[in-house]
């Protein structure tokens, strides 16, 4: 009897073991289909962006095509990231700007639809300290033309600022405003001298002198226009 219960035990786990070594291949080969589709849509996203740095900062959040990410990045990623300062190239026929810290210039076949973003020395990962920042911007909304989500910069409107930058002399008591802010800011106007730059600069220009800000309102403004990525 002990010997009929042996061989029935043996035989059951003979079987389920079987069953198991039959299904392992089938489970690899899900998971590799699992693997393999995820980077072909992930690869799908990144051919639609229009800039090398844009396309290479998608890579940096998916690690290299291997996890999804946030929508919202990918629309961040998808905007026209460069330092370039001459932004006027964008109204051209050819639409081209020069590149980042991230990747060279780019000529794109199209402006529509699309602002001049940030990410140019760095990588957006926090999508929250993004929203906290978009939403500090907020207390700014009645001033004229204020850029309130500097990831998404109208381009007309960066121009303007720029334009306005150059055009624009403070006088000794505003420039020592102005000095201030850059000793009370962590970055003063942006991380680099890109357009950026010179939009906050343009800007804290206009508050300092038409506004009548002082130097801890305008190291206030730059610390939430930040536009490096975190």
């Amino acid at each position: 009897m002990n010997k009929q219960i042996f061989i029935i035990l043996t035989l059951g786990i003979f079987v389920l073991v079987l069953g198991v070594l039959v299904s392992l291949p089938n489970q690899v080969l899900q998971s590799i289909h699992s693997t393999n589709s995820l980077k072909n849509n992930l690869q799908a996203i990144e051919n639609k962006i229009p800039t090398q740095a844009g396309k290479n900062v998608f890579l940096r959040q998916s690690n290299n095509l291997t996890k999804k990410v946030d929508p919202e990045l990918v629309d961040l990623d998808s905007q026209i990231i460069s330092c370039d300062t001459n932004v006027d190239g964008l109204s051209s026929f050819s639409h081209t700007i020069g590149g980042s810290c991230l990747a060279g210039a780019t000529t794109l076949s199209s402006t529509k639809g699309l602002y001049l973003g940030g990410q140019c020395c760095g990588v957006l990962t926090d999508t929250k300290e993004y929203h906290r920042h978009l939403e500090a911007l907020r207390k700014y909304k009645n001033i004229p033309d204020m850029v309130l989500n500097p990831y998404k910069t109208p381009i007309a409107l960066a121009q303007k600022w720029i334009s306005y930058d150059k055009a624009t002399v403070l006088n000794a008591q505003e420039q020592a405003v102005y000095d201030k802010a850059l000793s009370q800011s962590k970055e003063g106007p942006c991380c680099c001298q890109c357009w950026h730059y010179y939009v906050n600069k343009g800007i804290a220009k206009k508050l300092i002198k038409q506004d009548q800000y002082n130097s801890k309102q305008i190291a206030d403004f730059w610390g939430v226009s930040d536009i490096c990525g975190t």
